[in-house]
């Protein structure tokens, strides 16, 4: 007996339906959603934002002692350079800038994340030793993208809608078109290349640095620019020694010398957004 006739009716109507499964498949993955996210948000900077005043730099990966460290978005303005870490995560967050760990929640299901704001501190060190900047020059912004909700309180630059809005708040100039030029030419000479290889490399590098030390953030020590024979744009205006990030704010801190007190003349590090914020940490 020839089953071809009896099957053949019935595959004709799969011929459809298996593409649409794998696109729906496709469509459900943390991958896809990603790249969508990514997408609206490079989007959105392009269509809000001028062009001719904001230069976007995408993907940027810049070498460190312990290989690389990769930088989602970097735009460069006169108001500054924006570095931006996103996020893509639904469900509840919970975070504290303070710990090193924050919290993701679906439903009963809770997973632990490393503290962006800490993760977007070795992008901002790295930028500033590459570039000589000094701290207020430089604005650490973490995006999450996907459907989430935050539980906890957070900073300004932490945020899941409303990046162009903060972007466009910074009204300072903090740089001259020369240095903004400057600045663009610098990053685009210091970036590894930007291709499947490099992606696939800091990747293996990453999951190097996690199994040698599962329990410890990403950290690194920035090489002083005296060592390494680079010549910065602008004059190093800070000290060699990398600050912690803001335990409140997760801004960048500021070496300053306690005045009066019984601390007085003992070094420590303070916000460089006072008095805005008032966060200290002892050294």
């Amino acid at each position: 007996m020839d089953f071809t006739t009896l099957i053949a009716p019935l595959l004709s109507p799969l011929g459809y339906l298996l593409p649409l499964l794998l696109i729906a498949i496709l469509i459900n993955t943390p991958w896809f959603k990603g790249m969508i996210g990514e997408w609206v948000i490079n989007l959105s900077i392009r269509l809000f934002l001028d062009q001719r005043e904001y230069h976007l730099l995408k993907d940027v990966t810049l070498p460190i002692p312990q290989g690389s460290t990769q930088i989602d978005h970097v735009i460069v303005s006169r108001f500054g350079i924006f570095v931006i870490e996103t996020k893509n995560m639904k469900g509840w967050i919970f975070g504290n800038p303070a710990h090193k760990s924050w919290t993701q929640q679906i439903y009963r299901r809770k997973h632990r994340f490393q503290n962006p704001l800490h993760q977007n501190h070795l992008h901002m060190m790295t930028l500033k030793s590459l570039l000589g900047l000094a701290d207020h020059q430089l604005h650490s912004v973490i995006c999450f993208i996907g459907d989430c909700t935050f539980k906890t309180p957070m900073p300004d630059n932490v945020m899941n809608r409303g990046l162009i809005r903060y972007i466009k708040g910074k009204t300072t100039q903090v740089l001259t078109a020369a240095e903004v030029t400057r600045v663009v030419e610098t990053i685009q000479q210091g970036r590894l290349a930007a291709n499947r290889q490099t992606h696939r490399q800091h990747v293996a590098q990453l999951k190097a640095r996690h199994r040698a030390a599962p329990d410890k953030p990403e950290v690194s020590i920035i090489t002083p620019l005296s060592q390494t024979g680079y010549s910065p744009p602008f004059k190093q205006t800070e000290a060699s020694a990398v600050p912690p990030p803001c335990p409140r704010c997760g801004g960048a801190m500021v070496l300053r010398t306690a005045r009066k007190g019984d601390n007085q003349g003992s070094p420590f590090w303070g916000c460089s957004h006072f008095p805005k914020c008032r966060a200290i940490v002892t050294r």
